[in-house]
């Protein structure tokens, strides 16, 4: 009977001692859980916001916090002549990361450790976005006429969550 169980044991063990220390602890992209994400003209005012229908809505006291540090960044930021401003924060356990581009900032509201990865990929939708409407966003009402855009631009964040 020993035999049986030290026969079955070993390779078991073994294999579990031939993986890499710490893999479960990478946060990979996977890894979040995308809550919400925004996108604001330069002057404050919101263009796009889609959510997550698999995240729960937040509680009030959470919210507020959320919702005075995006206003906070959206209207006090400056735009860099070179690059993009990017702001991130954590609320217990959310975490808010914010770029602002020439026109438009996008704020995202997750959970995850890990920031850099939708850093990233914030700073990359700014570019793009930016990038295609180049000139047409200079006032909120122009803005809004690419509000579906935008949305369809940011729901690729959510999925990947």
């Amino acid at each position: 009977m020993l035999d049986l169980v030290t026969l079955l044991l070993a390779p078991a063990v073994a294999a579990m001692l031939a993986l890499p220390f710490g893999m479960h602890l990478r946060a990979t992209a996977d890894d979040r859980q995308m809550r919400a994400v925004y996108l604001f003209h330069r002057t404050g005012e919101p263009i796009a916001m889609i959510a997550a229908d698999h995240a729960p809505p937040f509680a009030a006291d959470q919210l507020e916090p959320i919702l005075g540090t995006v206003r906070d960044f959206v209207e006090t930021s400056m735009p860099k002549s070179q690059g993009y401003d990017v702001r991130s924060m954590r609320f217990d356990e959310e975490a808010l990361v914010a770029v602002r581009g020439a026109h438009v900032s996008v704020c995202a509201v997750f959970r995850s450790p890990n920031t850099s990865a939708i850093r990233r990929d914030l700073v990359r939708f700014i570019r793009e976005f930016e990038g295609r409407n180049e000139g047409r966003l200079q006032s909120w009402e122009e803005a809004c006429h690419f509000a579906g855009e935008a949305a369809d631009a940011m729901s690729p964040l959510i999925a990947a969550s």
